[in-house]
């Protein structure tokens, strides 16, 4: 009987997230299938990092990114390389590890690797679709995802492959909140404008209020637009009103969208929010950006929940109106979004397919191009010139770029604020 492949997770840091929730859930799946899992941050650990001592999954941080210099880039890339080597994995899954995609060619001919792209921004595709010699097959969460990183790939082959979540057990399923009166709003992620448009959720709230619904508001969430999104609610007298968590586990999250009724997503851009999911498979109703070949690849429109033009605070107040003033219809909604995620977006169907793809890799279907022997041992164009940048020089411009997105949000706020 052959062994197991060894399969390695290479992702910058485990923060709490959409991503680093996924490759929880994937490395357990694997895990159970019989895999061995091992698990490598190249950044940072993160405060998620832990967590797969939870699973019985090594994890392991390899240092070096954060020393000063300029050359830490490829200094760095060649440290992880050595790492990779050392673990003789069969397969290698990369998430937006730029130090690992670099380095590739480093690696023997026979381990497999596959990128998976979990967003549709600009650097995710840099990295996720950079050294295309030397990945096997890259994996994209969503329908945009896929054909973006198509058009950026060639010939090169890219699948799509929607991620999953837990399903809550019958036990679960059976005490969740039924629409009464009071509507519980929620929203969970990064608190960053710019992604998740996160300073709209005060004027959509204000915006209920003003319509008459009885609504609560719980953010769950940490990120760099967190002062200025709590400036605004008290702007608005909300503070009071408004619940903030931070740092909940999966399970914290899932006791709060049985609770919750809507789940408000304002996003600018995403790949295939794990929050939209999860919501869906505790059947809290998601209001949520209409974003053509992401949202709309996980929401049934007017079935399982309802989609909303980027940035309107009106249509989002009047979705949000419609549900309250007809809980028969929320309750449609809330037990059809949580059949659809059960069928279509359970950890058992990504398992199966991510499971399915390592096997077919393995056996030779999606062959390197040419053998890394003969490519650049170093592809460094996965890295920006900031990334060249002493990491101080990288903390002013992050907090430039923040301040001017923040001055420039206000110059957009209702009259009156």
């Amino acid at each position: 009987m052959p062994r197991p492949p060894r399969i390695a997770f290479v992702t910058y840091a485990m923060h709490c997230g959409g991503m680093e929730a996924f490759l929880l859930r994937l490395g357990r799946y694997l895990r159970e299938q019989g895999c061995e899992v091992e698990v490598l941050t190249t950044i940072e650990p993160g405060e998620w990092f832990r967590r797969w001592d939870e699973l019985h999954i090594r994890a392991e941080h390899v240092a070096g990114a954060q020393s000063p210099g300029f050359l830490v880039p490829p200094v760095h890339s060649l440290r992880v390389a050595a790492r990779l080597r050392q673990g003789n994995y069969d397969v290698i899954l990369l998430n937006h590890a730029r130090h690992a995609q670099a380095s590739l060619a480093r690696l023997s001919d026979e381990v497999v690797v596959i990128p998976i792209l979990h967003n549709d921004a600009e650097e995710i595709y840099r990295v996720g679709c950079g050294n295309q010699d030397a990945w096997n097959v890259a994996v994209a969460v969503s329908p945009k995802v896929a054909m973006t990183a198509r058009g950026r790939t060639g010939d090169r082959p890219v699948l799509e492959v929607l991620s999953g979540v837990d399903i809550p057990n019958h036990a679960l399923w059976q005490q969740r909140s039924a629409l009464r009166g009071r509507v519980e709003l929620t929203f969970i992620g990064r608190l960053d404008h710019a992604q998740k448009g996160v300073l709209w959720i005060p004027d959509i709230y204000q915006a209920c209020l003003d319509r008459g619904i009885d609504a609560g508001l719980t953010i769950v969430g940490e990120g760099p637009d967190s002062p200025a999104l709590h400036q605004r609610l008290s702007d608005y007298g909300l503070s009071g009103r408004t619940r903030s968590l931070k740092g909940l586990t999966t399970e914290g999250i899932y006791q709060l969208l049985l609770s919750a009724h809507i789940l408000l997503m304002p996003s600018q851009y995403e790949g295939l929010p794990i929050a939209l999911l999860e919501s869906q498979a505790c059947g809290c109703v998601p209001v949520v950006s209409r974003l053509p070949g992401i949202t709309d690849a996980a929401v049934d429109e007017g079935r399982t929940g309802m989609l909303v033009p980027v940035g309107d605070v009106p249509a989002f107040a009047e979705a949000v109106a419609l549900l309250y003033h007809d809980p028969a219809r929320w309750s449609q909604m809330s037990s059809a979004a949580h059949a659809r995620a059960s069928q279509r977006f359970s950890v058992e169907a990504m398992g199966g397919s991510y499971l399915q793809l390592i096997d077919d890799t393995m056996n030779g279907r999606y062959p390197l191009p040419r053998s890394r022997r003969y490519q650049r041992p170093l592809d460094l164009s996965v890295f920006s010139w900031r990334d060249f940048l002493p990491r101080r020089l990288r903390r002013l411009g992050r907090h430039g770029r923040a301040l001017l997105a923040s001055l420039a949000e206000d110059g957009r706020a209702p009259a009156g604020q």
